[in-house]
């Protein structure tokens, strides 16, 4: 059992995300917010499109049904669809403005002195794209691994600017190439960052966790990578905190077992801990939490 499956493919076409970055390009952002929230409200009242976050929800908010739950998923939509337009703000127009509270940057370099790399581990919350730019500050290389496919349409920030300063990118499509080349990087000192609340279809090793009152399956390829090389991992979320505005934080550090254990069972605890901080982040920040299909659901297939 591998758990629920999901996938990148966008809900807009890519004539529907082009206009949109045409319009910031020619016209300016302002322009951008009105259509986005006709739009989110038309697909709001898609069936389909409101199936996708009533598990979430549901749980977040037990009680709630009706006209109220689809007014919390209309507001999560729109969170989401605000994240992804000032994603292509940031790339085509540069506008980001990041907050740097005190268990931020300044935090991640603190753990970098120590010489043996981070694993910045995220999740699908807050700004999770553009909220890695404050990690250019920290002074050392970042590496993105990350999976796309075709039907993704969304562009990353760095995208919109062909021959721009980007982060290295990490293929995880070839798992060994992509597992050497994080060790690599984390040997070498430099920060990985990786996405934790997600597994893919033909996850190698995963691990079962509880959240808001259930069980999930993580990924465990971070764990591993950590456990292996001796590199903490950081629990890095951000949030929205308005128009162009992103506060990154620190949530907690993860140390591997010290034996370098690499064993399930050896890195169960560092899975809990991790779905501790995703439940904690969606009391604060509840509709700021972007999985949008049923995490709980282990013997199904569902999409993203």
């Amino acid at each position: 059992m591998t758990g629920p499956q999901w996938s990148s493919r966008s809900l807009g076409s890519r004539f529907k995300h082009e206009f949109f970055y045409r319009l910031i390009r020619h016209v300016g952002a302002w322009a951008a917010y009105p259509l986005l929230y006709a739009v989110v409200l038309s697909y709001s009242l898609r069936p389909s499109v409101y199936r996708r976050s009533r598990p979430y929800l549901s749980r977040r908010f037990p009680g709630s049904s009706g006209v109220a739950l689809w007014r919390k998923a209309f507001r999560l939509n729109l969170s989401f669809g605000l994240v992804l337009l000032e994603r292509a703000v940031m790339g085509i127009t540069g506008r980001m403005e990041f907050a740097h509270p005190e268990n931020g940057g300044e935090a991640v370099k603190k753990i970098l002195a120590e010489g043996r790399g981070l694993v910045a581990l995220t999740a699908h919350v807050g700004a999770w794209q553009t909220g890695l730019g404050w990690l250019a500050g920290v002074e050392r290389p970042v590496n993105i691994a990350q999976r796309r496919q075709d039907e993704d349409n969304d562009r990353h920030y760095f995208e919109h600017r062909p021959g721009a300063e980007a982060p290295k990118i990490i293929n995880l499509s070839e798992a060994a190439p992509a597992l050497a080349a994080m060790a690599a990087a984390l040997l070498a000192g430099e920060v990985v960052a990786m996405m934790g609340d997600r597994i893919w279809q033909r996850e190698a090793l995963t691990l079962k966790a509880s959240l808001m009152g259930g069980p999930i399956m993580l990924p465990g390829a971070p764990f591993y990578l950590a456990a292996k090389t001796g590199a903490p991992l950081a629990v890095v979320f951000t949030r929205r905190a308005g128009p162009s505005r992103v506060e990154g934080r620190v949530w907690k550090i993860i140390r591997p077992p010290q034996d370098g254990s690499a064993a399930p069972e050896s890195l169960a605890p560092l899975a809990e801990a991790f779905a501790a901080c995703l439940e904690e982040y969606a009391a604060a920040e509840p509709y700021q939490f972007f999985n949008f299909y049923d995490m709980w659901n282990l013997g199904e297939n569902h999409e993203h």
